[in-house]
């Protein structure tokens, strides 16, 4: 089985371990290219000019049938790979076909976020889960190729949208533990989702963790002002005022009110 992450740091494993492919950084790009997209046409023109833009027409194309030829055979090293006939040559086009000995992580974050998004499908919690586990950060982190701003938006998108339904399950069951969890990771890479910030402050509190909810604001609050200059929004501070007081059944139902608030598509909206 031979898996690749594209969700951080590009990677590649054959049965669990590392491979480190001889393509070159271009070659690299190109092959996270193919991966994220796969059974679309590719013209090799296109291809060629996109990641060897520095070179003649002559060299670019000699580059890129070099890089396939050595994608190719990393494919290859799958027993099942058929020789690595997924990577095809179609005329003037080049298609990458997904196949089952060959898992790639932005194709299943795909597939489960349009699941889940389509009400005439459904996803589990597990496979809802398996999306928060395999987003490791944005698609091909530390390479700001303008080829790759799109795909990594779109996937971002895709995560948080799938991080909401789960987050909405998690606090409906009021396994505050989970929900917890969920709000770090999403704030994790995005951390002026302010959504995701009162979630975490009133887990916390319902969690019997008071303390940790003022610091884990004190700590946002300090980085909001410092990084963009902006204060949080009248909801967190009304939201923060209740967790610094919480005495009373009336302050815990507040908090839980607002905890287990329900808002369409909020989680897609930044503080600003």
């Amino acid at each position: 089985m031979i898996e690749v992450s594209l969700l951080g740091p590009f990677s590649i494993k054959l049965d669990g371990k590392r491979l480190y492919p001889d393509l070159g950084h271009s070659g690299l790009r190109m092959a996270a290219h193919l991966f994220s997209s796969p059974g679309r046409l590719h013209r090799r023109e296109k291809i060629a000019d996109m990641f060897w833009p520095e070179m003649t027409l002559e060299r670019s194309r000699a580059a890129l049938n070099s890089a396939i030829w050595r994608l190719r055979k990393i494919l290859c090293q799958d027993p099942h790979s058929n020789g690595g006939k997924n990577l095809r040559s179609i005329g003037e086009n080049i298609v990458f076909d997904l196949e089952p000995w060959i898992k790639v992580d932005t194709a299943i974050v795909s597939c489960i976020a349009k699941a889940s998004a389509n009400r005439k499908d459904t996803a589990s919690i597990t496979e809802l889960q398996q999306v928060i586990d395999l987003y490791l950060g944005p698609f091909m982190d530390g390479d700001d190729s303008p080829a790759f701003l799109e795909e990594r938006e779109r996937l971002h998108t895709c995560f948080v949208g799938v991080a909401y339904e789960l987050l909405t399950h998690y606090i409906a069951q009021e396994d505050y533990p989970a929900a917890i969890a969920i709000c770090r990771k999403v704030l994790t890479f995005d951390p002026y989702r302010e959504y995701f910030v009162r979630k975490i402050l009133g887990a916390l509190c319902l969690n019997g963790q008071r303390a940790e909810a003022a610091n884990y604001f004190e700590r946002w609050q300090r980085l909001l002002r410092e990084e963009i200059g902006v204060s949080p929004m009248p909801e967190t501070l009304d939201l923060l005022r209740i967790v610094r007081s919480c005495q009373t059944f009336e302050d815990v139902n507040a908090i839980r009110a607002v905890v287990h608030a329900s808002k369409q598509n909020a989680c897609l909206q930044h503080s600003w």
